[in-house]
């Protein structure tokens, strides 16, 4: 993204279909794309007083509105939810000015449990849609048990270790 803008050509031949250049070039170009329209759509929802937040909500409603019923939507409402219950858990002034009671908040916290079982068997799915190349994932995305396991570093045969 701090790159330069790649430029695709206008006559695509074979070899330029198959060339690790382009298709690196295309990739970028449509993520740079799809950030440029949201960060725009989001920017003009602040320019009429919306927050961030807010204004995220707004487009979370606006494409679960677009859907008819079925999987994506459903999974558009968990996200939605997620989304605004997070930020109840997280940010203090929803509990510290007396909008959430202490129990209210702790019901939040739950739900936020509940709703990351709900997501975690279609969380590899979500991912995916992104188009994210495997290499640009961290190893958490693929194995969260070996992405976080240390071992333990024994010291070599014959090296003393002083205390």
């Amino acid at each position: 993204m701090n790159k330069s803008c790649p430029v695709v050509p206008s006559q695509l031949t074979s070899s330029t279909l198959r060339s690790s250049q382009f298709q690196t070039n295309i990739f970028c170009l449509r993520e740079r794309d799809l950030l440029i329209h949201f960060a725009a759509e989001i920017s003009q929802l602040q320019a009429h007083g919306l927050s961030r937040e807010y204004a995220l909500l707004q487009i979370f409603l606006d494409a679960e509105a677009a859907v008819s019923s079925g999987p994506l939507k459903s999974m558009l409402s968990l996200l939605r939810s997620m989304h605004v219950l997070i930020i109840l858990e997280e940010d203090a002034s929803f509990l510290r000015y007396g909008y959430l009671s202490p129990d209210n908040a702790a019901g939040i916290s739950q739900k936020v449990t509940i709703l990351y079982s709900e997501l975690r068997p279609h969380a590899l799915a979500l991912v995916s849609s992104f188009g994210i190349l495997d290499a640009f994932l961290s190893p958490i995305a693929f194995n969260w048990i070996d992405a976080n396991s240390w071992s333990p570093v024994q010291p070599q045969q014959g090296a003393t270790v002083s205390l």
